[in-house]
């Protein structure tokens, strides 16, 4: 055979090759190896993930579970500290009116005693005026003094309602605000659990849930202590008033005092005594 023929067929052998389908070349048993791990790596891969996707959705389930009884718990804390909040001003208003009945009846027994012993001295008085001279004196001393007693007593009465009023006014404030500010509180939690349940139904992380719920409640209470410390300036305002009431009734004592000592010896004076 020529070298012109042998090229020829060797030619033809490389276009037969050329356009024989790719199917026709069969795979090696290593490229099948290789191809099945490949697949059950895929398998192992998906399984994976779908029991992590299971896995985080019961994550999610019981979290919102076990915050919605935590939800439950913060609401029935806060309707008790408002009920608490309650029962604090009812019970100290009671008190404050029992210790007020208490001071008045000491105050009118003790006014009642004076009055007897007044009555008593004018008495004396009256029995050792031998003259009309002196009688005209003890006359006159006993309506400065009545006259005294009747300016001291609604100096004092005047000074105590005058406190009473104030303290009462500076405790409604107190009560309102002390109300505002729980009823601010509430609104913040019931915002807060509002917030916590919308983000946990959306599938939000539980974490982040936790933390901003976590962070509106600190932020709640913060405020309620502020609001609280705010509120109680009101002792404060009743020092200010008890010293005022303080002032007035020494000054009225005083007053008296002077009036008396002047009448006294107004009295002395028209009986010969030094």
């Amino acid at each position: 055979m020529t070298k012109t023929a042998c090229k020829r067929i060797m030619s033809l052998l490389g276009i037969a090759t050329m356009v024989m389908p790719m199917g026709v070349l069969a795979a090696t048993p290593a490229e099948e190896r290789q191809a099945a791990m490949e697949a059950r790596r895929t398998e192992r891969a998906t399984a994976m993930e779908e029991k992590k996707a299971e896995m985080q959705d019961k994550r999610q389930e019981l979290f919102c579970t076990r915050f919605a009884e935590t939800a439950a718990k913060i609401g029935e804390n806060v309707l008790e500290r408002r009920g608490n909040v309650k029962d604090r001003i009812e019970n100290r208003a009671g008190r404050l009116d029992d210790s007020r009945d208490s001071r008045d009846a000491k105050l009118g027994d003790k006014r009642s005693d004076t009055d007897q012993k007044r009555s008593e001295m004018y008495a004396k008085l009256e029995g050792k005026a031998d003259t009309d001279a002196k009688k005209e004196a003890v006359k006159d001393f006993k309506s400065t003094v009545e006259k005294a007693v009747d300016t001291r007593q609604a100096t004092v009465d005047s000074a105590i309602e005058a406190f009473r009023t104030g303290v009462d006014s500076a405790l409604a404030g107190r009560k309102s605000e002390m109300e505002s500010a729980v009823n601010s509180f509430d609104a913040s939690v019931k915002s807060a659990v509002a917030k916590a349940k919308s983000d946990c139904d959306a599938g939000t992380a539980p974490e982040t849930v936790r933390t901003n719920f976590r962070s509106a409640m600190e932020a709640a209470r913060t405020a309620l202590k502020n609001d609280r410390a705010n509120a109680d300036k009101v002792k404060t305002q009743v020092q200010a008033l008890a010293e005022t009431r303080r002032a007035t009734i020494k000054k009225a004592m005083d007053d008296f005092k002077a009036t008396m000592d002047t009448a006294k010896a107004e009295l002395k004076k028209a009986f010969g005594e030094k």
